[in-house]
Formats: C-alpha cells, structure tokens, sequence
C-alpha cells in the first residue's frame, strides 16, 4: 500500500486530513466500475459507461451541432455566430463538476448577444451606430439517459473498463510514490522556514491529493466514453433535454417613422424582448447515426418595422406603427451518418398573429474535430426561406426571398461533466 512508504511520523500527521487519499481515490474507482459492471446496472447507473462517462458522450454527440443560442453544449463556454443574422453570442454555463459520479440533471447559462455586423456597417460608411445589445440566460434541464447494448457489447466494454481501470490503478501508485519521495526530501531550514517539515509536507500532500482526483476521475470517465465511440460498442443511445431561455436588450436600435408620406418622423426604439422553450431529443445509434428532433416555441416582442410591413424610403419608414407579441412555432430535424463530420437538417417556424410568416432553413452542418477526435468548430451552410407563404405586404422587402446563410459555433474551456 501507498502509505507503508512513508516515514511514520508524515504518515501520522497525514493521517489528520480529510483529502482523498490514493488509496481511497482507487477504491472510490472501483466502486464506481463495479456499479456499471454487467446487464444489470445499480441504480441511478448505466449500462457500459458510468455516469460522468455518459456525460462526457453526450457532450460529444451533443456537440456535432451548434448553431444557435438554443442548442446544447456542455463546455463552459461557447462563442456562436450568425452571419445572416449578423450576430455574436456568448454563453457561460455556471455548472460545477460534483464530487462524485453523477449524472448531469440541469445547469443554467447566462451571456451577452450583440448584432456586431450593424456596428461594422455604420462604421465603414460613418453613420451613427444602431446595433443592439443584450443579456441572454438560460435554463437546462437534461432528461435521464437511455442505453440499449447487446450481450456481446456489455462483455466488451466491460473488459475495456477493467483494462482502463487497473491502468489508472498503476499510474495513482506510481505518481504517489514520486510525490511521497519528493515531499520526504523536504528541509525545514531552506525550504520551509519557520515552519514545521510535517506541517509543510501535509499542506503540499493535501494539494496532490486533491489535484490527482480530479485528473484521475476525468481521465476514468473520458477514457470510458472514447473507448465506447471508438469501438460502436452499443445499439442506441437516446438523450433528450428542455430549455428556457430570455433575450432581454439593453442597448437598443432607434429609428424614424411616419404615418404617411411626408408626415413628421418619429423616432422610435425596438426592444426586441424573446423567450424561448426548446425541446430537443438525440438518438446515436451504431447503425444509423446522430438523428436530432427538436421542437420550440418563441414569443417575441415584434413591431411592424421588423416584421416588414412598413414600407422604406432611405432611413425613413413609412406605414402604421405599432408593436405587438409574436408566437412562434418551428421544428427541426438534423441528421448525420455513422462516422461522418457531414450532414443535412431542416428547420420550419411559423410565426402566429399580426406577423404570421412561415419561414425555413435547409442547413449542411460541418464539424471540425480535434486532435482528441472531440468536436471544436461547429459550421452550417444554409440556404434560409423567408416568407413563404408570400403573406408580407409587397414592396417591402421581407416576403418570398431566399439569403445564403453561415453560423460558426465553437465551444471552449473544460466540460462542465
């Protein structure tokens, strides 16, 4: 054992702290493998893979598309970009990893959305900047996992567990021994002045401790959820997840109506408030693919200039102003094959009330992967519909045209698991 290497009074003296130490950290492994062991999980675990393994997967399959504010990521932070749109966002997600093997239930995300492409169009043509600005935040709520694996898949991901295992095993023995040796090296006089030697070799055993759990336990779970995607080593894995999320401005675009032509200018400030609740349910089957159904609803507060139906002279509108609620309805479907970066989705919303346009987008999402073999720049092509059921007013500009579209998505920093 690890502490029959130690001096007996630095063993006594570790003896007082509460840190796991490597002879804990390994049992505290082996129960978690020993809970997932089998056709027959414990409960609250998973067939194959342990709970922050199953984390980790569902980061990845997750991860294979990232278009929108709304969409799922586990990192702590993400950057999206919409080209159409001519918009910045940026989420943070405030979730802390939990001291043991748990599935991960739900976490809120908080950030700022910009239309930075407004700012670049005053600024190279020196007009006055209309761009807004807003705080977005949003809840998530992960539903429980569903695994499905046949008799020969639990038998082999059970002997790559057991392999993973007992390597981290050896390498927690191992690095133990270097640290004990290092820290029995310790001299008071030049080292350490005024402090005691076992005083000083506890504080710095307390950090080891501390830092080599949270490596070992990362590495059990990622070394789990990679062994499991490398070898396609199950028939489906289903995910699903619920999200409430608010747009609130606070910097806002100004800009001029009148009733009718040549009637006085008004000025008028959009507050474009949005809410939103997305439901999103992903199967990744061995045999098919990552298939995402989505299904949302928007409520925004419109005007009659972003819904086109004022008619534009210059920077003047021209039309009966008011503003209004605006539902919305879409749904989505993304598709990707087995083993491909490469895939094909659809998007359909349909808007209720005052502005009741039916608007789509045909995307080809791209990912970019790693060197970890991990998800790192999300890219959509689209092809984006807008009004087509024709029912803008005419002469407006918003009804039945097509645009050319591209989001960039790319989350970044450690996995919230």
């Amino acid at each position: 054992m690890i502490k029959r290497l130690l001096p007996v009074t630095f063993l006594f003296a570790l003896q007082t702290l509460q840190a796991q130490t490597p002879d804990s950290l390994i049992g505290e492994l082996r129960a978690v493998n020993a809970a997932v062991t089998g056709p027959n999980p414990a409960p609250g675990k998973h067939l194959l893979l342990s709970n922050r393994a199953l984390n980790l997967f569902l980061s990845e399959g997750a991860g294979y598309y990232l278009s929108s504010p709304d969409d799922l990521t586990l990192y702590k932070n993400s950057v999206i970009a919409n080209a159409a749109g001519g918009s910045l966002a940026i989420y943070h997600n405030l979730r802390q990893p939990p001291a043991s093997d748990e599935s991960i239930r739900s976490f809120f995300s908080f950030g700022v959305k910009a239309d930075v492409a407004d700012a670049y169009n005053a600024s190279s043509t020196g007009k006055p900047y209309t761009n807004r600005l807003g705080f977005m935040f949003k809840q998530t709520w992960i539903g429980r996992p569903r695994v499905s694996a046949t008799a020969a898949n639990v038998r082999t991901m059970d002997a790559l567990r057991a392999g993973i295992l007992h390597s981290l095993e050896h390498s927690i023995r191992k690095k133990a021994a270097e640290e004990i040796a290092a820290l029995d090296a310790i001299d008071t006089t030049p080292d350490t002045p005024g402090q005691d030697k076992n005083t000083a070799r506890n504080i710095a055993w307390q950090k080891f401790c501390t830092d080599l759990q949270q490596e070992i336990e990362l590495a059990f779970a990622h070394a789990q959820a990679e062994a499991l995607a490398q070898t396609v080593g199950y028939r489906v894995v289903a995910f699903n997840w619920t999200s409430i999320s608010a747009y609130i401005p606070v910097i806002t675009e100004n800009f001029q109506t009148a009733a009718t032509a040549g009637a006085d200018p008004v000025n008028r400030h959009a507050w474009p408030l949005h809410l939103n609740l997305t439901h999103t349910r992903l199967w990744e089957g061995s045999s098919f693919g990552r298939l995402f159904l989505t299904l949302a609803g928007d409520l925004t507060l419109n005007n009659s200039r972003d819904a086109e139906a004022l008619m534009k002279t210059g920077n003047l509108y021209t039309g009966d102003y008011h503003t209004f609620l605006t539902p919305a309805v879409k749904g989505q479907i993304i598709y990707l094959p087995t083993g491909s970066h490469f895939g094909i989705s659809f998007l359909l919303q349909q808007s209720i009330g005052d502005y009741h346009a039916l608007d789509g987008i045909l995307g080809l999402p791209l990912v970019l992967i790693d060197k970890k073999g991990e998800p790192a720049v999300n890219f959509e092509f689209q092809v984006r519909f807008y009004d087509m059921g024709h029912t803008i007013v005419a002469g407006t500009g918003g009804s039945g045209h097509t645009a050319v579209g591209l989001t960039v998505g790319i989350p970044f920093s450690k996995i919230a698991y």
